[in-house]
């Protein structure tokens, strides 16, 4: 055993092996230090000093400049953050094997760094516009680890769209709305583009019914309170105000599609529509 990470192939299974001197003071360390900042113990900027320190002290951590990554997004600085991101992902590149083109899996922990920076890589180019760089990461972390244990393929959709490529992105799009609420909306804005109003409009009350909240922000109402109801893992008004921070520029070229959408989601039929959704919702918890 060396005191470098190493990566390791058997049977086209890539795993990172963390160097025996990383396990004690090194790891507990960083841990002790996330735990600090999750609970609030310690300041942003304290945070970020001794993830920088510890990078310093070992090289090759890739997990450091991951959450340094992660830390920079929550700054809304999505520049630092894939600087930050990049650098994690060039130790492992480094290491990977020219050509090699089979599985990084989530399952085994020490390849979770690996795959942290790359996810990182993947929201800092979303959040830059560089939608072409974000769908290749994309495609490279689904190839890595289809399981997908950050949600990556929910991005795909978006950035296909944002590159013009209208046609792969209808298929992504219809073929995942029904598990992720955002794809409704932007199958609706897709089908707006094309002038399929009226596909655009089923879309979209599609989307009013898996989360109401993306309406809301669209409509103006940038932080809208929470329902007493039950929502999915993509119902709630968190993934929507993550959704528009996120995506919003595209909807900003096109301000008769916000038009459309406020129109749509004030019409009287969509209101009787929307009221008998929530009544269901409401029922629900009573139960």
């Amino acid at each position: 055993m060396t005191g470098k990470l190493r990566f390791e192939v058997n049977d086209n299974q890539g795993c990172f092996i963390f160097p025996e001197t990383w396990f004690g003071s090194l790891l507990d360390e960083f841990e002790e230090l996330i735990d600090a900042y999750d609970a609030d113990e310690i300041s942003e900027t304290s945070y970020i000093n001794k993830l920088r320190r510890l990078a310093r002290q070992e090289n090759d951590f890739i997990d450091v400049h991951a959450h340094l990554a992660y830390v920079f997004l929550e700054q809304n600085a999505p520049r630092k953050a894939l600087n930050a991101a990049l650098k994690g992902l060039a130790i492992g590149n480094r290491l990977i094997p020219e050509g090699f083109s089979g599985r990084i899996i989530w399952i085994h922990p020490d390849n979770r760094p690996f795959l942290r920076a790359l996810y990182a890589a993947i929201l800092a180019n979303a959040h830059l516009q560089r939608h072409q760089d974000a769908i290749m990461l994309i495609e490279k972390i689904l190839d890595y680890n289809p399981e997908d244990n950050h949600g990556a393929r929910w991005l795909l959709g978006p950035e296909l769209l944002r590159t013009g490529a209208h046609e792969q992105a209808r298929h992504i799009l219809q073929e995942h709305a029904d598990e992720f609420s955002p794809y409704w909306y932007e199958l609706g804005l897709l089908h707006f583009l094309n002038g399929e109003l009226v596909k655009a409009a089923t879309a979209f009350r599609r989307g009013f019914a898996a989360n109401t909240y993306i309406a809301e922000i669209l409509c103006g109402n940038l932080h809208p309170f929470p329902l007493a109801v039950w929502h999915n893992f993509s119902g709630g008004p968190d993934t929507a105000e993550d959704y528009y921070a996120t995506y919003h520029p595209l909807w900003g070229q096109y301000p008769e599609a916000l038009l459309f959408v406020n129109w749509l989601y004030n019409h009287s039929s969509v209101l009787h529509e929307r009221a008998e959704i929530i009544k269901c919702a409401e029922m629900l918890m009573q139960e």
